[in-house]
């Protein structure tokens, strides 16, 4: 009786933190119609395995469009024109240095740590046409011990056949980083 009891108090306890982990809606739907004027880009990234600890914010101008987790993916209604979007999980401010530098060693510092941030970034710029569908690419990978993103743009049919594997990044995830 009691391993009985044992076993259902483990049983519940995995339960609830499976539920309390989950941050994902439903498997893939595409956008039922795309409002008029519009474009839709799917930002996506495809399950790995051991991907689970690295998420990062997905950006356009300076507003968090997604948070970009493992197996998500997140519809982005946009108007046409150029559109960036961008990641980045990691960036060093100069506030290493804790001595002021001379003008010369100022130029070579501000140097390094733009190709640091560079480094630490990844970018994907879209001419969006109306009424036309993109897909994004999210992955993740590590150098130096931190973990870097990466976007990118992929074919109509590579990004169909991926996101299938998705589930959908509720709205509430983002909004509640802003």
């Amino acid at each position: 009786m009691r391993n009985r009891s044992l076993s259902i108090a483990v049983s519940l306890i995995g339960a609830l933190l499976t539920a309390g982990c989950s941050t994902f809606g439903p498997g893939f739907e595409p956008v039922a119609k795309i409002p008029k004027g519009m474009a839709v880009i799917y930002i996506y990234r495809a399950p790995e395995f051991g991907g689970e600890a690295l998420s990062y914010d997905v950006k356009a101008h300076d507003t968090v469009v997604t948070t970009l987790r493992n197996g998500g993916y997140y519809p982005y209604v946009v108007t046409p024109g150029q559109v960036e979007l961008w990641a980045r999980t990691a960036s060093r401010q100069s506030s290493y240095r804790h001595t002021s530098p001379t003008p010369e060693r100022a130029d070579v510092d501000l140097l390094r740590l733009k190709h640091i941030d560079d480094a630490a970034k990844s970018a994907v710029t879209i001419d969006v046409k109306a009424g036309q569908v993109y897909y994004v690419k999210g992955e993740a990978g590590i150098r130096y011990f931190v973990g870097r993103p990466r976007l990118r743009m992929v074919s109509r049919e590579q990004g169909e056949s991926e996101i299938k594997q998705c589930k959908l990044i509720p709205e509430e995830t983002h909004q509640a980083r802003e």
